[in-house]
């Protein structure tokens, strides 16, 4: 696209307007005038030839795919290769997304002769998770006499992936995370485990039942059973991304007092909170050696990620839950029930981060609950809704409108505790987490039935 600038606008007022009406009032000027215009119609002509098609050989090259961290400050690096340029400066935008705010709009960068792999960096911050195309490249440059402006568009193959911020949480469970030394135990076990290990011989202490009859016969001496811990056992975390997850969560801080209204919050729905818990319990699995799986659903199974260890099943997982977004259906936990008892043979643990505070969706889940805790092990563990809270928990009452609110809290969590002590008698274990110590729950949650030898 070309363009004049305001400079030939103003040359062109300041020169042909008064020689055009010069060669009107003085007949004897004229061929002068017409000999002044037709020099400036060919100055800007030879300009604009100058500068057609200065910079079109530019090739402009970026990473297929840019990994973000949302809120964060990051810099995507654009690679720009020509050769036998000329000298001058060039303007370059990126078609950046809403959500992504760029520091400059603008980048001015001067051009040498030749440029081979020059490395331009743009900064921005993006503000929500999910997966943005970076499609289009603009950039524009000016005539020598800065008469004219060339402006080009070059296509982009890109792609921009934001994902939630886990630091806060992350500092909560650092202590599950660290590996510490050799032989150490982070995690006090109870009972000497189920999982064979090897034979050994019999030792002062051992117990009758340990000893393996049919070694000890061919060795002619006692033989000893030692028992493990479990290993490698299958978790899978199911995330209900139906309509009550896209509620608010409460402004809470890490001490409890609510924040101000402008304060910014890490998560501000509770299908955020979800997701940043899944991906720290999926870390957490794999440095206890257990496979993790990722189940998300709404109406019926989304997706779902047989449980695998390493890096790149955790990377897939992560890029599953990186456009997650809450549905406007109600959960129908019949049918997701059959597909897990379906698709998963082997018992596994169970982790649902749903909300059952609804009547009809707490009965439903019931049900479901009840065939599925026949073969797993089911752990439903919800979000605590705001003010849901024993009657007198609150420190006091300053008006009378909070006298009903309170009253209502307890109702509701007198509610909660009803269908707590249903969903134990059919085996499930249900826990409630309040927002500011979500993420530590599930994870503990999950630590605790691995202890416990529960799976």
């Amino acid at each position: 696209m070309i363009a004049p600038r305001t400079n030939l606008v103003v040359w062109a007022a300041a020169i042909i307007l008064p020689l055009s009406i010069l060669a009107g009032v003085v007949g004897g000027l004229r061929s002068i005038c017409v000999l002044g215009i037709v020099v400036f119609v060919l100055a800007s002509l030879v300009d604009l030839l100058l500068g057609l098609g200065k910079y079109r050989q530019l090739e402009f090259q970026m990473a297929p795919v840019n990994r973000v961290t949302a809120g964060r400050d990051f810099t995507l690096d654009l690679k720009l290769n020509g050769t036998g340029l000329r000298g001058g400066v060039i303007r370059l935008a990126l078609d950046l997304p809403p959500t992504v705010k760029a520091d400059q709009s603008n980048i001015f960068l001067r051009i040498e002769a030749g440029l081979l792999n020059l490395l331009i960096p743009f900064k921005g911050v993006a503000e929500h998770r999910g997966t943005y195309p970076i499609n289009r490249l603009f950039f524009d440059w000016i005539s020598p006499a800065r008469c004219w402006v060339f402006r080009e568009e070059r296509p982009l193959k890109s792609e921009l992936r934001v994902y939630p911020d886990l630091a806060l949480e992350g500092r909560k469970i650092a202590r599950f995370l660290d590996r510490g030394g050799f032989g150490v135990h982070r995690q006090r076990q109870i009972g000497r485990g189920r999982e064979f290990e090897k034979l050994r011989e019999y030792e002062p202490g051992d117990s009758f039942d340990s000893i393996h009859w049919k070694a000890a016969a061919k060795r002619h001496k006692p033989i000893t059973k030692v028992f493990q811990v479990e290993k490698s056992q299958e978790v899978y975390i199911a995330i209900d991304s139906s309509r009550l997850s896209r509620r608010q969560v409460s402004s809470t801080s890490e001490n409890g007092e609510r924040q101000t209204p402008n304060a910014k919050r890490a998560t501000s729905t509770i299908l955020e909170s979800f997701i940043a818990a899944t991906l720290l319990a999926g870390a957490t699995a794999e440095r206890q050696g257990d496979l993790f799986g990722l189940i998300t659903f709404s109406d019926k199974v989304d997706q779902m990620a047989r449980a695998r260890s390493g890096s790149l099943h955790f990377n897939h997982c992560r890029d599953l839950l990186i456009n997650l977004q809450a549905r406007l259906v109600a959960p129908d936990f019949e049918d997701i029930a059959a597909t897990i008892l379906n698709r998963l043979t082997k018992r596994s643990l169970l982790i649902f981060l749903t909300s059952l505070d609804d009547s009809v969706t707490g009965e439903n889940f019931l049900l479901a609950a009840r065939f599925l805790a026949r073969r797993h092990l089911v752990m439903p563990i919800m979000l605590l809704p705001t003010d849901t809270q024993p009657l007198f928990s609150a420190p006091g009452v300053e008006h009378a409108d909070q006298i009903y609110e309170n009253i209502a809290g307890h109702l509701r969590w007198a509610k909660l505790q009803e269908l707590r002590k249903q969903l134990l008698q059919a085996g499930v274990l249900f826990q409630l987490a309040p927002s500011q110590s979500f993420t530590l729950t599930v994870v503990s949650e999950y630590l605790a039935t691995k202890r416990r030898q529960l799976l």
